[in-house]
């Protein structure tokens, strides 16, 4: 079967040369062309060279070293990841969309339906035909092709009138579109007379739909007395110490302040209360607080949440973890976003809830 290869290739990163070998010989059937590395420094230097339309990556391969290379691609325009994971994780699946992954494959790890998958992200990728491209804002994709939309690696039911708005929001790469701008997008599929008050309410439609809990905002915003564009991604001033604490201690909830070297920065008296210790500040995230999921399992390294965010993914709103109190574990959610300050570096903010609604 001869194959037209009119895009980059497949490259796929796994370090167990039996799921290599039977990975490579799954997406030749698919007539893909394949490239393989069997470690993150080959398969970035593969990557660069190749400039590949798909990647493969074992988040599980040199010991966890696959999330290098996951936060290295996910965000690389022209280049969809596609992760494996081993475990079947909830939190892992979780994390890995947060840091850019455009699907996540769990156990049993098939080689023929991961080849597929593959596939189906190359196609997208390479925008077959006159269908348009994948469009993506923050942990939000919109699949133009498939008339997809995912948040976070969740699929999204959108109206046409609601895909048509979201569409030419992204396209716009936040620039503000006016009412009437929205209303020609959506004149020929609404089903009543066109309106600017039409477009208002099916801004708010979609923003409940697009929301998690009461986050209705986080993706469009409105700009008073012209229409809507895309939120800006989430970022703070430098704040003078004194004022910055003051603010922090007026949060009800626990909110840490934590660097990219996963040290924290910065506490209020609320995360003090929660974790019960004074010594805070200064001291390693994972030292203090020894994440596990509600089953047991230890949330480190790699498989970090902050880290995923800290790495250019989307904000992760209330997880349920164990984390340490006073010598034992207690169950909170935790809120993960990024918060970029001046000079251009970036902190973690994650939020400590301990009294679950």
């Amino acid at each position: 079967m001869a194959a037209q290869h009119d895009g980059g290739p497949v490259l796929v990163a796994e370090d167990d040369l039996d799921l290599l070998g039977r990975l490579r010989e799954a997406l030749r059937v698919e007539d893909l062309l394949v490239v393989s590395a069997r470690s993150v420094r080959a398969a970035l230097e593969a990557a660069a060279f190749h400039r590949p339309a798909v990647v493969v990556v074992d988040l599980g391969m040199e010991s966890g070293r696959g999330w290098e290379l996951l936060h290295a691609m996910g965000s690389r325009p022209g280049t969809a990841v596609l992760a494996l994971d081993r475990r079947g994780d909830t939190l892992v699946r979780r994390g890995a969309f947060s840091a850019g992954a455009a699907d996540v494959a769990g156990p049993p790890l098939d080689p023929s339906e991961v080849a597929a998958r593959a596939r189906s992200l190359y196609r997208r990728e390479r925008g077959d035909g006159d269908q348009g491209p994948v469009l993506r804002h923050r942990d939000l994709v919109l699949d133009v092709p498939l008339h997809e939309v995912r948040v976070g690696g969740r699929g999204i039911t959108l109206t046409p009138q609601q895909f048509a708005i979201l569409r030419a929001l992204m396209e716009a790469r936040g620039a503000t579109l006016h009412r009437s701008q929205l209303l020609a997008r959506i004149a020929a599929i609404d089903d009543e007379p066109p309106s600017e008050r039409a477009v208002d309410l099916h801004i708010s439609r979609l923003r409940r739909r697009l929301g998690v809990g009461k986050d209705h905002h986080r993706y469009i915003e409105a700009v008073y007395g012209i229409g809507y564009r895309l939120a800006a991604t989430e970022a703070a001033a430098a704040l003078p110490p004194d004022v910055a604490n003051s603010v922090l201690d007026a949060v009800t909830e626990g909110l840490l302040v934590v660097d990219p070297s996963m040290r924290i920065r910065a506490a209020n008296r609320a995360a003090v209360r929660a974790l019960e210790r004074e010594d805070l500040v200064g001291r390693s995230c994972e030292e203090v607080m020894g994440c596990r999921t509600p089953e047991g399992t230890t949330i480190t390294g790699p498989t970090c949440l902050g880290r995923a965010v800290l790495a250019g993914g989307g904000a992760i709103p209330r997880v349920p973890m164990c984390v340490r109190s006073n010598g034992s574990f207690i169950d909170v959610d935790l809120s993960h976003t990024a918060v970029h300050v001046d000079g251009g570096s970036t902190l973690l903010a994650i939020e400590v809830r301990k009294d679950r609604d």
